[in-house]
C-alpha cells in the first residue's frame, strides 16, 4: 500500500497538469483532497505494483483511494495516480480513514506498507493469496502452465496445438516473474 503524507493546503495559479492546488485542510471534501493529493509524486517502480493509496495529513488518514493507475513519469520524473475514492463501507476505508497513519513520520512524504489488502489471488487457481504485485504464489505460475501441457498431451501437443490455434493477438501482457 502507498502511503502520501500530504503539506498545508495551498492554492496557486492552474498549471500546466491542470493543477490549482495541493495538501489538505480541514473542511475539503474527499474529492478536493484527491484532486489535490493525486499528483506529481516521484514515485518509485514498486508504486506499479500497489492497489491503495492512504492519503495522510497531521496525523491522520484523512482519504483512500483504490489505485487504477499511475501515469507515466513526467520531464522530472513525477508521476500522478489515478483511482477510486473509498467511501464508508470499503474494507480499506473503514480500517484507515480517520485514524493514525499505518507509517511512521519520515522526511519522505511517500512510503509503502504491506498490508492484507495489498494481496490478491493465485491465478493458477489455488485460492492462495500471492504477494503484492504478482499475478502467482512463486512457483504456482510454472505449475499452472505443466498443468495445462500435461491436458493436450504433454510438451509437443501443446506445441502442435499453439501453433495451430494462435492468432498472433497477445491475451494479456506478463512479465518474466509472473506480475501482470
Amino acid at each position: 500500500m502507498l502511503t502520501i503524507a500530504l503539506g498545508a493546503y495551498e492554492t496557486f495559479p492552474t498549471d500546466q497538469y491542470g493543477k490549482s492546488a495541493a495538501g489538505w485542510r480541514p473542511g475539503l471534501t474527499d474529492h478536493q483532497v484527491y484532486e489535490s493529493g493525486r499528483g506529481r509524486w516521484k514515485l518509485g517502480a514498486r508504486a506499479n505494483s500497489e492497489r491503495y493509496a492512504l492519503f495522510t495529513a497531521k496525523g491522520i488518514v484523512v482519504l483512500a483511494v483504490e489505485i487504477n493507475s499511475i501515469g507515466a513519469p513526467d520531464a522530472d520524473g513525477r508521476r500522478t495516480i489515478t483511482g477510486t475514492v473509498l467511501q464508508p463501507g470499503d474494507p480499506v476505508y473503514d480500517k484507515y480513514v480517520g485514524e493514525d497513519p499505518p507509517v511512521g513520520r519520515s522526511q519522505n512524504p511517500i512510503q509503502y506498507i504491506e498490508t492484507p489488502f495489498d494481496r490478491t489471488e493465485c491465478a493458477c487457481g489455488c485460492g492462495n493469496a500471492n504477494p503484492p504485485g504478482r499475478t502467482f504464489v512463486p512457483g504456482h505460475d510454472q505449475k499452472a502452465l505443466h498443468e495445462r501441457v500435461a491436458k493436450v498431451g504433454g510438451v509437443a501437443a501443446f506445441l502442435h496445438w499453439f501453433d495451430q490455434t494462435w492468432t498472433g493477438e497477445a491475451v494479456g501482457a506478463t512479465t518474466t516473474d509472473g506480475a501482470e
